[in-house]
């Protein structure tokens, strides 16, 4: 037990099993293949879970009956027996770091793909439309038949779950699935025993609990994954879910709290909570259900640090705490924790990139994997699991302290190397100096810290700051490889009166007046516009494109217009371009050719940013191999710099020598 967080460390009766701490992952989906068995990779995703400490590893995304419902291709099949033997070594490597292994049952109902259902056919409590994306398709009403037969399939999936070697099941009744339809008034409009009362419309759920423990009995645990609130006119409500937890209590062995319904198209920012939500923001929903059964509960939503979630549990708040993103940032967060090594955990930033790049069908392609970008490890399974640190012998000069720079001294000591990292200021993160005053995104300050911090924990690392890298210096420090990671600086426009702008880097450095107008609506534009408007400045933000945050991952753009829509002190105007700065505001001219002016008392311009590329190439060739990373090379995201430098530090040298 860790003597900094006891409670968080303390051991869980889940009806029949037990965990060893508090800290559960999530269901996250691990690479299934076509064939609806699990890939290697899959595998070793959940048991490198267990090997970062958790207490529960819950395999997510596990279908029960494609016959009348498939959300989507690759999709782990407990309707086919012969998933059993991959799920067994699965669930193996998960016991062997004394973790147990769940798996979560899911139905899509009207939120199947009608691409990959059989017949194209989709069912759901009710009949009518479901949009599905940008699109819609035909829902057919399940008739008592189909209902029994596929409260028979998820007892099925529990006992071949089972048989392959699961602790628990959880089953997905949140988040718009087919429970939650069967729940929702948004989505039942039935009249026979399955609608009306919240009884009936909760009669699916108990149906299946019923049928899981029938078949599986006592030596498996049940969990209900429930939204506590479907936060969407005519959904679920919170007392409606407490009176559906009270009629599991004692038929299931645990509830998992979760929120929001797919339902509504802007369900994710609430239910993998963005930036601009409190961390736990979810949890007083699981506390209200805690208060009115005895099983144990527990929530999930944004939860990144030890001591948070230590109070939580210690305050009898919630039983447990599911973490999701946070373990791809750092999978190692709970044995971390337990150590009493918080201070080296790498917090998630909710930047959402890794939800973004596979939220189908509201992205037009999967990418099939997710990026993090604050781990560079993230994603590659196999080689983190049986990385090789090599015995490196070479002198690495890395030019800038900015992500990509800290990453690269990072890799290349990790591999035994001698590494210099220079910087020309006083002090680490580059222009993420100029990204983290925002109060949602000081995660992003975290995560320059938690590197100095590493960097200073090596001893063949020599920390150089106020210095200027030229080829001069370089040859006289006769490097083996040379990193070069100077970054990127803004992009200036050619508009007449541009002087009289402030840098959207400078902002935070610089008083700027009660009406502000930002010239560039990307990312950068976005987020410091909703901070200025947060501190009760009247905010204009001008967009040459047709929305604001074009290219920013999906679920955090989502949140981002979100937050616009509740502020009237923000104002967008897209499809215009910025003709002059005056004394007086900004010159614009819409679609229409009409020009006008924006009065403002501070103009600021966050058009982008250019690599530094002509600096970068001079310093190139001047001492052993020389390599480009990060903003330097090209203007970037922070996910791509951090890979970028980090692997070309570790892959420094090609050969072993």
């Amino acid at each position: 037990m860790s003597s900094k967080f006891p409670h968080l460390f303390s051991p869980l009766k889940i009806g029949p099993i037990v965990s060893k701490n508090r800290i559960f992952s999530a269901p996250m989906a691990g690479g299934a293949g076509a064939d609806g068995s699990l890939s290697s990779d899959g595998m070793l995703t959940f048991e490198e879970l267990a090997r970062g400490g958790v207490g529960l590893v819950c395999m997510g995304e596990s279908l029960v009956h494609n016959k009348t419902g498939n959300n989507h291709g690759k999709v782990l099949r407990l309707d086919l027996p012969s998933v059993v033997p991959g799920l067994r070594k699965c669930t193996d490597g998960i016991h062997r770091f004394g973790a147990l292994a769940s798996i979560e049952l899911i139905h899509p109902g009207r939120r199947a793909d009608p691409l990959y259902t059989p017949g194209g056919k989709v069912y759901g409590p009710s009949g009518g439309m479901c949009h599905y994306g940008d699109g819609e398709h035909y829902v057919t009403e399940l008739d008592e038949e189909t209902i029994a037969e596929i409260v028979e399939a998820f007892g099925d999936a529990a006992e071949i779950a089972m048989i392959g070697g699961c602790d628990m099941v959880t089953v997905q009744a949140a988040h718009g699935w087919l429970f939650n339809q069967f729940l929702s008034p948004n989505t039942n409009w039935r009249t026979d025993r399955f609608g009306g009362s919240i009884e009936n419309r909760a009669r699916f759920h108990v149906m299946v609990a019923e049928n899981i423990r029938k078949k599986c009995g006592d030596g498996l645990a049940i969990d209900f994954r429930m939204s506590g609130d479907d936060f969407m006119e005519n959904g679920t409500t919170q007392a409606e879910v407490i009176e559906v937890a009270k009629l599991l209590d004692g038929k299931v062995d645990m509830l998992h709290i979760s929120a929001a319904s797919f339902d509504n198209k802007r369900a994710s920012i609430r239910m993998f909570p963005c930036m601009f939500y409190e961390r736990g923001c979810n949890a007083y929903l699981a506390e209200e259900i805690k208060k009115n059964v005895s099983v144990p509960v527990v929530t999930v939503g944004g939860f990144n640090d030890p001591a948070h979630m230590e109070r939580y549990i210690a305050e009898g708040r919630v039983d447990a705490i599911a973490l999701g993103r946070a373990l791809l940032a750092d999978k190692f967060l709970p044995e971390k924790a337990r150590l009493g090594r918080d201070d080296e955990i790498m917090f998630c930033t909710r930047c959402n990139e890794c939800m973004s790049m596979n939220f189908v069908p509201y992205v037009k392609y999967a990418m099939g994997g997710a990026k993090c970008a604050v781990n560079p490890w993230n994603g590659l399974t196999e080689k983190t699991y049986n990385k090789i640190v090599r015995n490196g012998c070479q002198k690495v000069l890395v030019v800038g302290a900015g992500p990509a720079g800290m990453e690269a001294a990072i890799g290349a000591a990790e591999c035994g190397h001698d590494v210099t990292l220079v910087e020309k200021s006083d002090s680490y993160g580059g222009t993420l100096k100029a990204a983290w005053h925002p109060s949602f995104k000081q995660d992003v300050k975290r995560f320059v810290e938690v590197l100095a911090r590493r960097i200073a924990s090596f001893d063949n690392i020599k920390v150089v700051f106020n210095t200027a890298v030229t080829p001069e210096y370089i040859e006289k420090a006769a490097p083996d490889t040379v990193i070069i990671a100077i970054g990127s600086e803004p992009i200036i426009p050619d508009i007449p009166g541009v002087e009289k702008a402030i840098l959207a880097t400078q902002i935070h450095e610089k008083g700027l007046g009660d009406r502000i107008v930002f010239i560039g609506g990307g990312l950068v534009g976005s987020e410091e516009g909703l901070e200025a408007a947060y501190n009760g400045k009247d905010v204009t933000i001008i967009e040459k494109l047709e929305t604001v945050a074009k290219s920013t991952p999906f679920v955090h753009y989502t949140a981002i217009i979100s937050e616009m829509e509740k502020l009237d002190n923000v104002h967008v105007l897209t499809n215009t371009e910025c003709v002059a700065i005056t004394d007086d505001g900004v010159l614009v001219r819409d679609a229409d050719g009409k020009e006008s002016l924006v009065e403002a008392d501070s103009v600021v311009l966050a058009v982008g940013m250019k690599a530094k590329s002509d600096e970068a190439w001079g310093l190139y060739g001047f001492g052993g191999q020389s390599v480009l990373v990060g903003d330097c090379k090209k203007a970037a995201r922070m996910n791509e710099a951090v890979t970028d430098g980090y692997f070309a530090g570790f892959y420094a040298q090609k050969l072993d020598e």
